[in-house]
């Protein structure tokens, strides 16, 4: 056999292994490029057109396991320099698909949408532990961009079903956020859609100095005993009824 034949048997054996190799390759690359906090579960297929559960790990040790999410990377894209994905979760309909395009210099998230967790608050802040908040958070924005210059771009979450174990009252309410880009990083406010629980606040959160976030809560009326506990432990009264919170960064451990 001659070395072109063999030389082309070796392209043609390389080709087939990157079209073929699985999945579960791309989970050890995100926790890696995660620092440890991001990887996946149950990968099927391969890392061109698959699915997985992504898992999160918590600071405590703890693992959150959330939602399939399918996707579907382009190969023509990787021509351009550019690495084109199409991602997709699972039971969740939404009007189009998230992508990510990534080249040398940025990345860009168009039509983001991820439900997480609420139990992921406990990250912000060790003063939100004992709280135990719980409920879902939706991430949505229809274009964010990651540069070496930081985020840009605005955002939203919905806080859906709130509740806590220092609150006999389940949901609580549901609640917004907005994420808003500056070239000092990110502005936060927070604001009540519905509930019994009315809170509302402003914060920053940057690469340099963590978060900071100050914030109002208050029952709505003939729930003030029964929040009672809750509001004692966010902070001390402003005023009649009235108390205001502060957040701090996480303790590194």
């Amino acid at each position: 056999m001659s070395k072109r034949t063999w030389a082309l048997l070796l392209v043609t054996y390389t080709i087939v292994l990157i079209i073929t190799a699985p999945a579960s390759i791309l989970s050890q690359v995100l926790l890696f490029a995660s620092d440890g906090r991001i990887e996946l579960a149950n990968t099927q297929e391969t890392i061109w057109h698959g699915a997985a559960n992504p898992v999160l790990h918590q600071r405590s040790g703890g693992l959150i396991t959330l939602s399939a999410l399918h996707w579907n990377i382009a190969p023509l894209a990787l021509l351009t320099g550019k690495l084109s994905i199409q991602l997709n979760w699972d039971n969740e309909q939404v009007a189009l698909p998230m992508t990510v395009i990534a080249s040398i210099d940025q990345v860009e998230l168009q039509h983001s949408y991820i439900p997480l967790p609420a139990i992921l608050l406990d990250e912000a802040s060790d003063f939100l532990k004992p709280a135990a908040l719980r409920g879902q958070v939706i991430f949505k924005s229809d274009s964010l961009f990651i540069t070496r210059q930081g985020l840009q771009g605005t955002a939203t979450a919905d806080w859906l079903n709130a509740s806590s174990l220092l609150s006999s009252i389940s949901p609580l309410g549901n609640y917004h956020f907005i994420f808003s880009s500056t070239p000092a990083g990110v502005d936060i406010t927070l604001s009540t859609t519905s509930g019994s629980l009315l809170l509302a606040g402003q914060g920053h959160l940057s690469a340099s100095t963590g978060l900071s976030f100050k914030g109002t809560a208050q029952a709505s009326n003939g729930k003030n005993e029964a929040l009672r506990e809750l509001l004692s432990h966010l902070g001390p009264q402003e005023s009649p009824g009235i108390s205001t919170f502060s957040l701090v960064p996480l303790r590194s451990h």
